[in-house]
């Protein structure tokens, strides 16, 4: 039996200074990942500061159905009679104020605000609560009824964080 020394190839002895990564590769790494969450942290903040706006208007915007039915039935007081306009608000998280009709809210939710009575330029306000983004806590938010019966959203609220269907109006 013959053996070809060419066929045994000779292994490579590795030792403990040759394992693993060099401080200069771990701390690359980190650098790069500290670039990133540079950039990432303030984009994931203004997502947040924009879902939580744009939340906001849209639990207003949806009492504006209930506002238009009150205005045509006759019902311009705000109440739970009979011949009352119950504008039927949910407790949000999200904004401050009380019921304008008597409900007991939640601890640390609020109401939408509407003029009463109810009238052809009537408003429905809300300020937004601290349990948001520190940018938005303590602003105003904006629905307000023309005498033609069409409704316009504005906010006081920087307009990077406000939906295309809510302008920035610094003089809320």
């Amino acid at each position: 039996m013959t053996t070809d020394k060419f066929l045994k190839m000779p292994q490579k002895c590795h030792s403990l200074t040759e394992a693993g990564f060099t401080l200069i590769e771990l701390m690359i790494v980190v650098a790069i990942i500290g670039i990133l969450a540079a950039v990432a942290i303030p984009q994931y903040q203004i997502h947040i500061g924009k879902t939580q706006a744009t939340r906001v208007i849209n639990e207003l915007g949806q009492l504006r159905l209930t506002v238009e039915e009150c205005l045509q039935t006759g019902r311009t007081v705000i109440g739970l009679a009979t011949h009352e306009c119950d504008p039927r608000a949910s407790a949000s998280n999200l904004i401050v104020g009380g019921s304008q009709v008597g409900v007991v809210l939640p601890n640390n939710t609020g109401m939408a605000q509407i003029t009463n009575p109810l009238n052809v330029t009537t408003r429905i306000t809300a300020i937004v609560s601290n349990q948001v983004n520190p940018k938005l806590a303590g602003k105003k938010i904006e629905w307000l009824r023309t005498s033609a019966g069409s409704w316009s959203c504005s906010s006081n609220i920087e307009a990077i964080y406000l939906p295309s269907s809510c302008s920035h109006n610094a003089n809320l």
